[in-house]
């Protein structure tokens, strides 16, 4: 009976923790930074490797613990031979005891091991992080079409709204107007296309969050591209949290415990024994006798074969290479910061240039072109055509904003800029 309830309770227990898991207090309208906050706390991959660090701790706390101490029982007699009573009985303890602080050593390899799995659980925060932040961006990308297809939309709806209304006078026959309803549709059909594509975006954020599947995110909505605000600048902090570099130093680290540790191992253990024994023989002419002892007794290993010293060779190179990596990821480091830099300022001089020169003008030649129809100057085809090069030409515009966004979202992630991380 007792055994039935302590199952329905266990269970009980188990759905109610289950339940409270799909039905966690979410935010109501997403944005990177809570999308990202909420992802370093419930990502199961990443609660996961959380383990890895109490591996590690759980490690150390047996590592550099001495050998327990050996019950050593010696007994012999002479019932197979002469049997005339003779018997010896030796009771003793034995401790091996390290030498050259191996256990010491040993102890400097978890905790470097420690810092490794700490470090290793760093780099794939920043990876969700930055995978968090690529997704936001073509979130931020695709509003920023759907508000430039919506400008262009509400452009075409006024001219064909005015078409209609001149259809009773004789001015537009109802082809025209029916063109004119077909941009506007052609441009509406564009923006459900875009409107599709962020919910597809929004609902790969999922799994990086940690959500169960059938959770909807509202995310909000992003503010346009702004390419006028001010480039981070390069932090020289950047190396001391970059986990990789910090990884390789780190490796360079364990070799030297490694090291110190194979070194300490060409001396094997000292075991020293400490015992009483007690022999029964005989003694001509006295007879059968009694005799006891105590005694201590060492075992002291000779070190001929200093296998410790090659396997500290080995980790001797293994530092130097981890020392070089540590320098090549290093200069790769400032190579990404600098590229990422140099492509987002180009691409700046090439926006306010396009937008002096050509994205300014063109909407001017749309006005212009739109009020000329209006008062019969030109013809409907004209008016069309010129609609269909301003598009083409904020497509053009959206492509280099894009490609700076992204080359600044390059950078940032160079400069290790992420919300939540920048500790």
């Amino acid at each position: 009976m007792h055994t039935r309830l302590a199952v329905i309770t266990a269970a009980l227990i188990f759905t109610d923790h289950t339940f409270g898991q799909h039905n966690a207090s979410y935010p109501t309208e997403w944005n990177r930074d809570s999308a990202i906050a909420f992802a370093l706390e419930h990502n199961a991959e990443l609660n996961a490797a959380r383990l890895s660090v109490d591996l590690a701790e759980a490690r150390l706390a047996r590592t550099g613990i001495r050998p327990n101490p050996s019950l050593d029982v010696d007994y012999s007699d002479d019932f197979a031979f002469n049997n005339e009573g003779e018997y010896t009985l030796g009771i003793g303890f034995s401790q091996r005891f390290p030498l050259a602080n191996r256990l010491k050593r040993a102890k400097e390899v978890s905790r470097v091991d420690i810092a490794k799995a700490k470090t290793e659980i760093r780099k794939q925060e920043f990876s969700i992080a930055h995978d968090i932040a690529e997704i936001v961006l073509e979130i931020q990308i695709t509003d920023t079409r759907i508000e430039s297809l919506r400008r262009l939309q509400s452009k075409a709806k006024e001219i064909a709204s005015f078409i209609k209304s001149r259809i009773p006078h004789g001015d537009y026959s109802i082809i025209e107007a029916n063109q004119a309803v077909l941009e506007a549709r052609t441009l509406a059909q564009k923006i459900n296309q875009l409107s599709d594509e962020r919910n597809h975006l929004t609902h790969s954020l999922a799994p990086l969050l940690g959500l169960p599947d059938e959770h909807e995110i509202d995310f909000v909505k992003m503010s346009q591209i702004d390419f006028r605000v001010d480039l981070p600048p390069f932090d020289n902090s950047v190396f001391e949290r970059h986990p990789e570099l910090q990884m390789a130093i780190l490796d360079a680290h364990s070799a030297e415990a490694e090291i110190a540790l194979a070194q300490a191992e060409n001396w094997e253990d000292v075991t020293a024994r400490i015992f009483w024994k007690n022999e029964r023989s005989v003694d001509d002419p006295r007879g059968l006798g009694t005799d006891r002892s105590v005694g201590v007794g060492f075992s002291i290993p000779l070190p001929l074969r200093k296998e410790g010293s090659l396997r500290a060779q080995e980790m001797r190179i293994a530092r130097d290479q981890s020392n070089q990596q540590a320098a090549a990821i290093r200069l790769e480091v400032l190579h990404e910061i600098e590229h990422a830099r140099h492509e987002a300022e180009d691409l700046i001089k090439s926006i306010r240039a396009y937008r002096a020169e050509v994205i300014e003008l063109a909407e001017e030649q749309v006005e212009e072109i739109a009020k000329a129809h209006q008062n019969g100057q030109i013809s409907f085809l004209e008016l069309v055509n010129a609609q269909h090069q301003l598009m083409e030409i904020e497509h053009e515009y959206l492509d280099t904003l894009e490609s700076y966004a992204r080359a600044r979202l390059k950078l940032e992630t160079a400069l290790l800029i992420t919300p939540g991380l920048n500790r």
